[in-house]
């Protein structure tokens, strides 16, 4: 059991990474790193002469792939070692159904071509459909490991009674507005990759320019959408941890304003955004649960 749950732990730290990856791919510029073949790079299953974006594109690839076979091996066990019914099955098959969705959306960027300078809607609505699977994924993931360690004993506590059920539906409802503020994000994301201000007073000039592109106007909500859900979240989870991290996600997010975005920044504030979803969902299923017995089936 023990070993089921630290296997879980690795193949969540994986996928994080090649999460925070996409972020290296999009931000360089990299989509097109391996043209617009796919599973094939540039028409070849290694590269022999591979550009800086060819190795970017690729590296993402090797390791989105290692990150599905990581959770095919974690659905494997799960139905091996837990009963029919039990709920590390079901989280590690919802964790196998959005990997898949991670591929058939990665593949669907590449064969459509939304990459490089790309900046249609279309484009936009696939980076916002691409991040919320992404947190439907490491959710399911927490789900299993959470599972797992009440399975076998372990993080089980009583987290308040009538006071925790109180609050669980509002939970739920920051973990749905944590995940607009991360679609939201990703489009942002998207609109400073593609229109680079060279000053912070440019930029906040071109946010409300009524001729400026759509990906620029948009960003303008980002911050908005971030600071009514991280209150509603702190509200929610009357959690210190949670708190700490939403304030760490707000201190990275002005920085990454104050700098134009560096991709550092960019690459810390999605793993931070990670970590904080993460938590926030742990949270969540300790309100779900704290009036169910573990089981040890």
């Amino acid at each position: 059991m023990r070993a089921f749950v630290r296997f879980a732990w690795l193949t969540l730290a994986v996928t994080v990474v090649v999460i925070v990856w996409g972020a290296v791919v999009r931000a360089t510029g990299s989509g097109a790193g391996c043209g617009s073949h796919w599973p094939t790079c540039n028409g070849q299953v290694v590269p022999l002469a591979p550009t800086t974006a060819t190795i970017i594109e690729f590296t993402h690839r090797l390791t989105s792939g290692l990150a599905l076979v990581l959770t095919v091996v974690l659905w494997v066990w799960s139905r091996r070692l837990f009963p029919a019914g039990h709920a590390a099955r079901a989280w590690t098959l919802a964790a196998l159904g959005f990997m898949v969705g991670e591929a058939a959306i990665g593949a669907g960027i590449v064969l459509l071509e939304l990459v490089e300078n790309n900046a249609s809607v279309m484009r936009a609505v696939y980076q916002g459909v691409h991040l919320t699977n992404t947190m439907m994924l490491v959710g399911a993931m927490a789900g299993a490991i959470y599972s797992g360690r009440r399975a076998e004993g372990r993080g089980q506590r009583e987290v308040g009674g009538t006071r925790s059920e109180v609050r669980t539906p509002f939970r739920t409802v920051s973990l749905v507005l944590m995940i607009l503020v991360a679609a939201a994000g990703a489009v942002v994301a998207l609109g400073d990759t593609l229109f680079p201000h060279a000053s912070l007073a440019e930029g906040l000039r071109a946010d409300f320019d009524a001729t400026s592109h759509f990906l620029i106007r948009l960003r303008l909500w980002h911050p908005i959408l971030a600071g009514v859900a991280s209150l509603f979240a702190i509200f929610a989870y009357r959690s210190p941890l949670i708190t700490t991290l939403i304030v760490a996600q707000v201190l990275l997010g002005v920085m990454n304003l104050l700098m134009l975005a560096p991709l550092a920044l960019q690459m810390a504030h999605l793993a931070g955004s990670n970590v904080l979803w993460i938590a926030m969902v742990w949270e969540w299923l300790d309100s779900t649960n704290n009036l169910r017995p573990a089981t040890n089936k």
